[in-house]
């Protein structure tokens, strides 16, 4: 152990090289993870913030909120009713935003306690979009399909689903607004309990995942994450054995004076977990640092515990890697090393 740290201390500049590449792979991977988790909290900020543990939709809805449609008289005991459906709102200077409604009852336990309040025709809209559109609490907003005009009276956080704004509304303002369109439904049925009925129920979560275009998005960053993870440790096993090869003279010389194989092994592993712990560490302060700095429109969500394991990961098949070079050493005769190893 001794002499891996010694060696670090002499060859510091060389070894500073390494853990600033090292660095630079592990921020990247913090970066993309950091920039999937916002994407995902994105996606289904909305279904996240509800209280809730299962939701019932129709059979054939696959468990998107927006395929789903429901007669009011099929709603299970101790459920609360939900509406939801896409609107491309019109604003007063012609602009046009694609929306997702959400509607629940006045006097609702799972959504927002702002809704108590409202009265028909008024709704409450994502606080960033509202920042990002210039829209005002006091202005009207128009349904383009509909022409059916609603007032903004409030504002709610984290109110996004596949990407788009929310605007909550009350179930009263949803009929009337459904009957613009020659409809009557509701979109799900929801409760903080196990719900008991023959429609497809689902988890939380399992909502979220349905979310469209989730799936796709995640899977891609996943890929991304992993390889870059295998990407970073090949350099790290690359530059350690190459490190190894270029000190065999010198390992040859340790092994003839007595000093074990496995030693000097000890020195080299020791070295690999310093230079990818420092790294990751100062990887993960940055990640956290530039997540601050951040504007609130960028999707980009700093999690520690998805950090933490993906550090792990780095940290573990680096010494694997690390590993590789030991087979060279311990095939390493001090007789050839001391020659040169040219026989």
């Amino acid at each position: 152990m001794k002499m891996g740290w010694r060696e670090l201390i002499r060859m510091r500049q060389r070894f500073f090289l390494m853990a600033v590449v090292t660095t630079l792979i592990v921020l990247l991977i913090l970066m993309i993870s950091g920039l999937a988790d916002g994407l995902a909290y994105d996606n289904g900020a909305v279904v996240r913030n509800l209280p809730i543990e299962q939701v019932a939709l129709s059979k054939d809805a696959e468990g998107q909120l927006t395929r789903s449609f429901l007669d009011r008289t099929d709603q299970p005991a101790a459920t609360e009713a939900l509406g939801v459906q896409n609107m491309v709102l019109e604003k007063r200077n012609g602009t046009k935003d694609d929306v997702t409604v959400f509607a629940s009852p006045s006097d609702t336990r799972y959504g927002p306690r702002q809704l108590a309040d409202l009265k028909d025709g008024q709704v409450l809209v994502d606080q960033q979009y509202a920042e990002q559109s210039g829209t005002k609490v006091g202005d009207s907003v128009t349904d383009f399909r509909t022409k059916q005009t609603f007032e903004i009276v409030g504002t709610v956080n984290d109110g996004r689903y596949s990407h788009a704004p929310v605007v909550w509304m009350t179930l009263s303002t949803w009929e009337d607004w459904q009957q613009q369109m020659g409809t009557d439904y509701v979109s799900a049925f929801i409760s903080g309990k196990p719900i008991k009925t023959t429609l497809a129920t689902y988890t939380k979560q399992q909502i979220v995942e349905q979310v469209p275009g989730y799936a796709a998005e995640q899977n891609s960053f996943q890929m991304m994450r992993l390889a870059l993870i295998v990407i970073g440790s090949l350099i790290l096993t690359a530059f350690f054995y190459i490190l190894t090869m270029q000190k065999m003279k010198q390992l040859g010389i340790l092994k003839a004076i007595g000093i074990r194989t496995r030693t000097i092994g000890q020195g080299l592993v020791l070295q690999v977990f310093l230079l990818t712990v420092v790294s990751f560490s100062v990887s993960l302060l940055l990640t956290w640092t530039v997540g601050q700095l951040l504007p609130d429109d960028l999707p980009f969500r700093f999690e520690w515990t998805t950090s933490l394991l993906y550090g792990g990961l780095i940290i573990v098949t680096a010494l694997l890697g690390g590993l590789i070079p030991l087979r060279a050493l311990k095939k390493l005769e001090p007789a050839d090393a001391m020659g040169g190893m040219t026989g």
